[in-house]
């Protein structure tokens, strides 16, 4: 039941909603393979300053905290992007989940559309930055610093279209969209679900 249910419904999703969750996948791993180039480079740096230059070992490389920093930068404007898919960035709730059903969801909705707008003004402020950076060299590592600020404008996008794609799979599946991605409202629906499928066989007993 379980296995057939979850690949149905998430047929069911629209395509850009399933899209964007294949999108978020991808951008998961990417985000773990910076985090592991991130700790591999402080651990790098460390063993530069503490360990090889009391064995009498110069080494320089003053890229380590450059890279660690930029690293850093991308990986939270693209897990912030991720987190929006879920509704899983940092808000305050109790309001609007104690609100009668329908003003409530009237509420989140316009949180999600102000939300939107922030993004979009984030993309804005981003896109300009990369025009600003476009003319600055990151001081070590000589890279355009329109590299780093492209995570502005990148994250935005990302939030925004995963917001976008949070409305879509509540409005598909009638979901409330105060809990559409949360882990309850999924093991809600399973129950639900199961309890639908063996009515039936209830009604007959």
């Amino acid at each position: 039941m379980t296995t057939d249910t979850v690949m149905n419904d998430k047929t069911s999703l629209p395509r850009f909603v399933r899209f964007m969750d294949r999108l978020n996948g991808l951008l998961i791993k990417l985000c773990g393979l910076a985090f592991a180039i991130m700790v591999v480079s402080i651990f790098f740096g460390i063993l530069i300053r503490f360990v090889f230059s009391h064995l009498a070992l110069h080494i320089a490389a003053p890229w380590t905290d450059e890279l660690a920093r930029y690293l850093l930068i991308w990986s939270v404007f693209i897990a912030g992007g991720v987190g929006a898919r879920t509704g899983q960035l940092i808000g305050i709730d109790i309001l609007v989940t104690h609100l009668p059903a329908r003003i409530g969801q009237s509420a989140k909705y316009i949180v999600h559309a102000l939300s939107i707008g922030f993004y979009v003004a984030l993309m804005v402020i981003g896109w300009r930055w990369m025009e600003f950076g476009q003319i600055e060299m990151s001081p070590v590592m000589d890279i355009p610093m329109s590299m780093v600020f492209a995570a502005m404008m990148v994250g935005g996008l990302l939030m925004a279209l995963n917001t976008i794609a949070l409305i879509l799979e509540a409005r598909s599946r009638g979901k409330d969209i105060r809990h559409a991605a949360s882990a309850e409202a999924e093991i809600d629906d399973l129950v639900n679900q199961y309890a639908t499928e063996t009515q039936p066989q209830g009604s007959l007993k």
